[in-house]
């Protein structure tokens, strides 16, 4: 992020604006970048962090501690992402869609350890961090394809071979 949202005030604005509906939706590219090239500081250090692990477990964190609710965080990251995209069989449980569902774990409490995270960069800026929700058990196409328990340690396993499973998604033209 570039400028990074370092201020209080930011932050709250940015709350408000989510739950009056002005942002309507919640969602992250993964743009990681080393901890070296990052130290070049505003504007030189190069945009982006690594969050596309942990944004759901943060979002869920904040719902546990009273900033949103679940459902809330269902909306933001998924329904209404689908809908402003208009992203055909996705963002919801309905007969005929495709069946992508993430099963998380909103009582354990885990700290984020950059051992423990898939970025090729090795670090997160959520390390330390306490999060709940870390998806235990993701289906994709009614096809798990990813699981997280004790037998797989803190970082999780992938059950399927990369592009084994899911379709391209479709996007139908703006309306």
């Amino acid at each position: 992020m570039n400028p990074p949202i370092r201020y209080q005030i930011d932050k709250d604005k940015l709350w408000q604006r989510i739950h009056d509906g002005t942002i309507q939706c919640i969602a992250t590219d993964h743009a990681p970048h080393t901890l070296n090239s990052k130290l070049e500081g505003f504007p030189n250090a190069p945009s982006g962090m690594p969050g596309v692990e942990t944004s759901l477990p943060v979002m869920l964190t904040h719902a546990k501690n009273g900033m949103c609710s679940v459902e809330d965080v269902v909306k933001w990251m998924s329904t209404n992402v689908a809908d402003c995209y208009n992203m055909v069989g996705k963002g919801k449980l309905t007969e005929g869609a495709d069946g992508d569902v993430v099963l998380v774990d909103l009582d354990n409490e885990v700290e984020v350890i950059d051992e423990n995270t898939w970025t090729r960069v090795g670090w997160s800026p959520f390390r330390g961090m306490k999060l709940v929700g870390w998806p235990q058990i993701t289906i994709i196409a009614g096809v798990p394809v990813f699981k997280r328990n004790l037998s797989t340690g803190q970082k999780g396993k992938l059950l399927v071979e990369k592009g084994q499973i899911g379709t391209p998604i479709v996007m139908t033209p703006w309306q």
